[in-house]
């Protein structure tokens, strides 16, 4: 078997086009849910899939996007991420490190490829010419950064003429294991608990009664900035992202979060998969513990 931390899996369900899926069969909970938007029942199904079938999921719903390069970082490792042989592999349960390309790299390939006329597809080829050779070098002096920054970057203001200048990006690890650490039984009673205040919270605003049938399942309203069309409230657009951001984030994403763990813990306690299987979804072994 193989394991892969909780980002790259929902990586594999941010890669699914959910506009163009059709409607998934089964329940996202033993009990109907009402303010669920189509969309968000999708992907909570398609999570759902992954860990109680993910060979079904992997040969009816997914469909392997090959990854860009967005030459934004010097270790491109990102591009596919990795399945790991051991649950206590180093890569495994280590921290996401990488360092930035400096802008001032890319931007100055681009001017000096447009000013000599070259067409876009060449500027683009120039560029990535540029970022592949500052990576090298990168790489080279890797030690050198690690034992003597100070060295480092002034071989980096010589060569590359940066000013000193290299962004390093940490994020901490997702782990390989529930976050909170709940079993099945207390995330049920804290899913049924949030579904009740919802309930209670319709019950107690009967002002609001209209407002929460009408925009339940569209909270997304919340987070856009256009005129809000139809707008048949009492209320502001203004005043509607507000009510709807915070029905949102007080009912809705709580939930949505507790349902993957639900699936998780339920059908994939550990996050293990077929190493094979993963290698279609455009994973690739480990370096780590896989040398071969």
């Amino acid at each position: 078997m193989a394991y892969i931390t909780k980002s790259n899996a929902s990586r594999i369900i941010k890669k699914v086009n959910l506009k163009d899926l059709p409607d998934l069969e089964g329940l996202i909970y033993k009990k109907e849910i009402y303010f669920f938007s189509r969309y968000e029942i999708k992907e909570l199904l398609l999570v759902k899939s992954l860990m109680k079938d993910p060979e079904k999921f992997a040969i009816e719903l997914y469909v392997p996007i090959s990854n860009k390069d967005n030459l934004q970082y010097v270790f491109e490792s990102e591009l596919n991420p990795s399945y790991h042989a051991k649950h206590d592999c180093e890569r495994l349960n280590s921290n996401f490190r990488n360092f930035e390309i400096p802008f001032e790299i890319k931007q100055r390939a681009r001017d000096r490829a447009s000013n000599e006329g070259k067409s876009n597809k060449d500027i683009d080829a120039f560029e990535k010419l540029q970022v592949v050779e500052f990576r090298n070098w990168f790489r080279e002096h890797f030690n050198l950064f690690q034992n003597e920054p100070e060295e480092f970057l002034r071989r980096l203001d010589v060569r590359w003429n940066v000013q000193r200048n290299i962004n390093e990006i940490e994020r901490d690890n997702s782990g390989v294991e529930d976050i909170e650490n709940l079993n099945l039984e207390e995330l049920e009673k804290e899913i049924d608990r949030i579904i009740s205040s919802a309930g209670q919270f319709f019950t107690n605003n009967p002002d609001k009664q209209e407002i929460i049938r009408r925009f339940q399942k569209m909270t997304f309203l919340a987070y856009k900035k256009d005129k809000i069309l139809n707008n048949d409230s009492d209320l502001s657009d203004d005043e509607l992202r507000t009510f709807l951001y915070n029905y949102d984030i007080k009912f809705k994403k709580p939930i949505i979060k507790l349902l993957k763990q639900y699936y998780r813990v339920k059908y994939n306690p550990d996050l293990t998969f077929d190493g094979m299987l993963l290698e279609k979804l455009n994973f690739r072994p480990c370096m780590n513990c896989h040398p071969q």
